[in-house]
């Protein structure tokens, strides 16, 4: 009898939670056996409520578990920054990423989606999109034709990106932010729940409101 797949999860928050369920659909309608373990530098060793499968350390006892040839890594977290940081740290081992779609995704034709990405239940992708890797397309987001997200974007519930957009690597849209077709957003922008996108996001600038406008930060004033 074959082993199950083991499947390491990076994080064990209520999102990592979200993408190990995603996975164990997929596999359970492909009919494969598959052992899903998280690791998290914060939360204590045990059960999860969900009941997917045990934390069974911190990051650094990955490595531990990672004996086996079915052994594959799953990207836990949604934040770009901290889907760099993470990515990094466990980069060393050389495990294979998986790619997480939910069975209830729609993907359309011609789309490519890169390694340790994940897809949520009822996210559309439409056709000729590309996302790049360790991008994440939240439950009832949708990229519409021709579009290109970058790799570790992330698009929060709900959030909307017309057809031929751009998103930049690492930038991120909140939950609802809709970007109008034709646009880009730049590397590491970040739109605000809620957000609408009617011109050009600049790289590493926040926006937020209707229509988008940036947010200046200023300093301080010292006591």
């Amino acid at each position: 009898m074959l082993l199950p797949v083991r499947y390491l999860v990076v994080g064990a928050g209520g999102h990592a939670q979200e993408v190990a369920w995603s996975l164990v659909e997929h596999e359970r309608l492909r009919g494969e056996r598959t052992e899903v373990l998280f690791f998290d530098d914060a939360l204590p060793t045990g059960p999860l409520p969900s009941g997917l499968g045990p934390v069974a350390g911190p990051l650094d006892a990955i490595a531990d578990h990672a004996d086996r040839r079915q052994t594959r890594l799953v990207l836990g977290v949604g934040l770009p920054g901290l889907k760099m940081r993470l990515t990094a740290r466990v980069a060393s081992l050389g495990l294979a990423w998986t790619t997480v779609v939910h069975p209830r995704a729609v993907i359309g034709p011609n789309v490519e989606i890169g390694p340790g990405s994940y897809v949520a239940a009822d996210a559309i992708v439409t056709v000729n999109v590309r996302l790049g890797a360790f991008t994440t397309v939240n439950t009832h987001a949708q990229v519409a034709h021709d579009g290109i997200v970058g790799t570790y974007a992330t698009l929060h519930p709900n959030a909307h990106v017309a057809g031929n957009v751009r998103i930049g690597d690492g930038a991120e849209l909140g939950t609802g932010a809709v970007v109008l077709p034709g646009l880009t957003v730049g590397v590491g922008a970040v739109l605000g729940a809620g957000g609408v996108a009617l011109r050009a996001l600049d790289a590493g600038v926040t926006y937020v409101g209707v229509p988008a406008r940036p947010v200046r930060r200023t300093r301080r004033r010292s006591a």
